[in-house]
């Protein structure tokens, strides 16, 4: 099985994503085009206080309005950091009994320059080499609008 991972990211203080967030989005459209998935877990909490709205909630939201099958995209809409994202969207998976033999993890390339190794994190919680990961990211950094 192949199961997409979308990595959340803050949402705007009005409740809106940033270019960013979408960006993470049309980089899972395009890597499900290019290559397929079986599931795609998009996972971000509610980490703006000025909001009550998940993450995941409007990455599915966008990703339905894109053409997606809302029933292809599962909601992990508890985490609040990077390892949260990977230790919930991992725990889904194992409650559903999928066979996860490659995991894909859908970033951009900010998360690759900040403070800590996004790539670590993930390979840390997997800790298991019976799980391939890839990591999907853009080339170019994008703002925060």
């Amino acid at each position: 099985m192949r199961l997409g991972i979308i990595l959340g990211y803050r949402l705007k203080d009005d409740g809106t994503m940033t270019k960013r967030l979408m960006k993470r989005c049309e980089l899972a459209i395009k890597y499900i085009e290019d290559f397929g998935l079986d599931k795609l877990i998009v996972s971000g909490g509610v980490a703006n206080e000025h909001t009550n709205v998940s993450e995941a909630r409007l990455m599915k939201d966008y990703l339905v309005k894109r053409g997606l099958d809302p029933d292809f995209i599962i909601e992990e809409d508890r985490s609040m950091t990077t390892w949260d994202n990977m230790e919930f969207s991992m725990q889904i998976a194992k409650e559903r009994n999928y066979d996860v033999s490659c995991v894909v993890v859908i970033t951009t390339v900010d998360h690759y320059l900040l403070s800590y190794n996004t790539v670590k994190i993930c390979k840390e919680y997997i800790n298991n080499k019976d799980i391939n990961m890839v990591f999907y990211t853009d080339t170019v950094d994008n703002p925060d609008e």
